[in-house]
């Protein structure tokens, strides 16, 4: 019995450290690991209790953070408030890299109004690129995405473009290109262990690649997650506790109770490097 249960422990530690160096090697051979969150809470800095802006810029000096703003489903019109003045301000604080919210309607929005949107960000919010959301992801939209990244890309200041599919999507997207990442994945936790990951991912870098999980429940469960999002080839991650299952319906307005965790797990993977 004591030596079954030895040959059980020792099977176990190997495995355990194999797994490990697995997952170093595997780090090491892409970009440091990277946070992307949609940050949709607005920044009211005259409640510190609900204030969770400073949090993220402090994160910032252990990971690298990219966050996505949206004053109002969008740039509401024109300048930012002065709360969101604020709020970017203490982001940069931190140099954390900043996006602007965009919806696209999968290809459906008139791409003035898109093109309008990104000039109001770009007038008048310090920021670093673009979030466009509701993206699609079939090829017969690539010819509408690949024209709003030219025009992205053309602006002095916008050097990121994100597209949130949320989902498996065309390779279009990423060769010709459409955008510099793709969210491929954006759904409950309880989805991502069956998530099977397209074969060309493998031939891109990670940080081509983002997933959002929301509606995960405890600090082992994430830790999990983040493992096998660099076992599939992604570069950024969000993951939270949140759900849309809450009574507000938004998962991205709020930090998990395990975000220290989580940004200390991902240093900790980074440090391997």
């Amino acid at each position: 019995m004591i030596k079954q249960l030895s040959k059980s422990l020792i099977t176990f530690l190997m495995t355990s450290f194999l797994v490990g160096c697995l997952m170093r090697q595997q780090v090491k051979a892409g970009q440091p690991l990277k946070i992307m969150i949609p940050l949709y809470s607005y920044p009211t800095w005259y409640n510190p209790e609900n204030y969770i802006w400073p949090q993220v810029a402090a994160a910032s000096i252990q990971v690298p953070i990219v966050a996505v703003i949206n004053p109002n489903n969008g740039p509401s019109g024109g300048s930012p408030n002065r709360d969101y003045a604020r709020g970017i301000n203490d982001l940069r604080q931190g140099n954390v890299t900043i996006l602007g919210y965009v919806a696209t309607t999968y290809g459906d929005r008139p791409l003035e109004e898109v093109k309008t949107e990104i000039d109001l960000y770009d007038r008048h919010y310090s920021i670093d690129g673009i979030f466009l959301d509701e993206a699609a992801s079939g090829s017969d939209k690539l010819d509408y995405y690949q024209e709003i990244y030219r025009y992205i890309k053309a602006k002095q200041n916008l050097n990121m473009v994100v597209l949130n599919q949320g989902t498996q999507t065309d390779e279009g997207y990423l060769n010709r290109p459409a955008g510099d990442i793709s969210i491929i994945f954006e759904n409950y936790s309880s989805a991502w262990p069956e998530y099977e990951s397209r074969p060309y991912m493998n031939n891109y870098p990670g940080d081509r690649f983002s997933c959002l999980i929301h509606t995960v429940p405890d600090t082992a469960t994430m830790k999990g997650h983040i493992d096998r999002a660099i076992q599939r080839n992604i570069g950024y991650i969000y993951i939270t506790d949140d759900s849309p299952d809450s009574v507000d319906r938004n998962p991205w307005n709020s930090l998990p109770s395990y975000w220290q965790e989580q940004v200390n797990y991902i240093q900790s993977l980074n440090d391997s490097l």
